[in-house]
């Protein structure tokens, strides 16, 4: 091989070894290594050019893509809102407009387009955006203000149902506001009275009306008893004999609202204690159904069979005759003469030297024994029974033992009175009772003793 020849293959190796290093230094580098004039070119050599010239023309087209970028990232970095709205005088927020992405990014009114809400109506503001690359965006935003809407006016009621509301058992409630509060210039008035006459939960329907208008208010109430029972006391320090069965139902009277009212002793015992004479006391319970208890203590005196305050009324022969039958007794008591079976033949007061006369409306029959016997129709203090047998025009006075006397007064408790006169209920009618002495008044005078005292006296005893 020539030396020329030599040398052109070096130039030729020499070009291909820039051109494959070319596209390395292309970014560097825009023009291509020039070759000298007098080196001949092979064909090939040029080849490598255009590449070098597309490495060039993409260099700037890399160089161009990268701010669009950025202006994407900046576009949803914030966000403008939609339909925005506000009540009148509302505090509003650049937030209430624009939504950010970005925590860093920061929002404000644009100078001079600040949003007012003090008149309704459709307004716009510019909000300001700052990016965390400090560059900023604005967004014009529309938003409306509106009237604050008005509350439903509710109708004012007529008048509203209490709670809690008691009433006692069998009292009845003619007051409707005692279940219902009016309000001004309602008139109330039951639809159906109230039910008290039995315990527990019940309703009352009442008729509000304002004179155009009427309401039905269903009203809850509970019916209770907490109403004591009231007792009646027929006597206190009374009398009674020694082995006599009273019943606390014998010796008071007690009643209830509700209706219903139970008595008996405290100490549990079915019977007044009479088991030994003396003075002594006794504690009597009247209870109702709902447990509401009264109580009274009486004081009572147990007193043997032959107990009496003063002597027996005397007999006067010498005057006394088939109608008339004249004596001494007590001074200021009241003087009766009864037959064998207790039944009162008459009666009439002893003046205050104690002098009697009773007359008689049925005429004493020959052998016909009577009884005679004194009260203090206001102490209830009573005497000794007197015996007297009628023989002819002439009386025979005998003494009476202590069985006739308990069999006498036996007698008249069970056939003329009942064991309490003291209550008019519980004794028998004025109309029943005989009518003896001066004139009518003094039978209901006798008549108004019976009913006061004869219940301490004699009549208490039983055999």
């Amino acid at each position: 091989m020539s030396k020329s020849t030599k040398l052109a293959c070096g130039l030729l190796a020499c070009g291909l070894t820039f051109s494959l290093a070319a596209p390395v230094f292309a970014e560097e580098e825009v023009q291509v290594p020039a070759v000298t004039a007098e080196t001949p070119t092979p064909a090939p050599a040029p080849a490598p050019a255009p590449e070098a010239n597309e490495i060039t023309e993409t260099a700037p087209d890399a160089t161009e893509e990268t701010p669009e970028v950025k202006l994407q990232v900046a576009a949803v970095a914030a966000t403008q809102k939609a339909d925005v709205s506000f009540v009148k005088d509302a505090t509003t927020t650049p937030a209430d407009f624009v939504t950010v992405a970005d925590a860093s990014t920061t929002l404000t009114y644009k100078a001079g387009t600040e949003p007012k809400t003090s008149v309704a109506g459709t307004f716009s503001t510019t909000i300001v955006a700052t990016l965390a690359d400090t560059t900023t965006q604005e967004f014009v935003v529309s938003y409306k203000v509106t009237e604050p809407a008005k509350a439903p006016v509710k109708a004012v009621a007529l008048a509203t149902a209490k709670t809690n509301v008691t009433t006692e058992i069998n009292v009845a409630v003619k007051d409707p506001s005692k279940f219902v509060t009016a309000t001004s210039g309602v008139t109330l008035s039951f639809v159906k009275a109230p039910a008290v006459n039995r315990l527990g939960a019940q309703t009352v329907t009442v008729a509000a009306t304002n004179g155009t208008t009427t309401e039905n208010i269903v009203a809850n109430y509970t019916v209770v008893d907490t109403t004591k029972p009231v007792i009646d006391v027929y006597e206190d320090d009374f009398y009674v004999s020694q082995g006599e069965d009273w019943a606390a139902e014998e010796l008071v009277d007690a009643t209830d609202n509700s209706g219903f009212v139970k008595l008996y002793f405290a100490n549990g015992q079915a019977y007044l204690d009479t088991s030994k004479e003396g003075t002594q006391t006794v504690e009597i319970i009247a209870e109702d159904a709902s447990g509401n208890t009264s109580s009274v203590t009486l004081t009572y005196t147990v007193v043997g069979e032959d107990f009496y305050f003063f002597d027996a009324p005397v007999v006067d022969f010498t005057k006394t005759t088939a109608t008339d039958v004249y004596g001494t007794a007590e001074p200021l008591t009241t003087v009766m003469i009864l037959d064998e079976n207790g039944e009162l033949l008459g009666f009439a007061d002893a003046d205050a030297m104690g002098n009697f006369h009773v007359k008689l409306d049925t005429a004493l029959k020959n052998g016909q024994t009577i009884y005679l016997w004194s009260a203090d129709m206001d102490t209830g203090e009573f005497s000794d029974l007197s015996e007297a047998t009628f023989l002819g025009e002439k009386l025979k006075v005998e003494s009476v033992d202590n069985a006739k006397k308990t069999t006498v007064a036996q007698a008249v408790k069970k056939t003329s009175f009942k064991a309490h006169p003291a209550t008019p209920a519980k004794v028998s009618t004025l109309k029943a009772l005989p009518k003896t002495g001066d004139n009518s008044s003094a039978g209901l005078v006798f008549a108004g003793f019976l009913i006061s005292g004869l219940a301490v006296a004699i009549l208490r005893k039983r055999g």
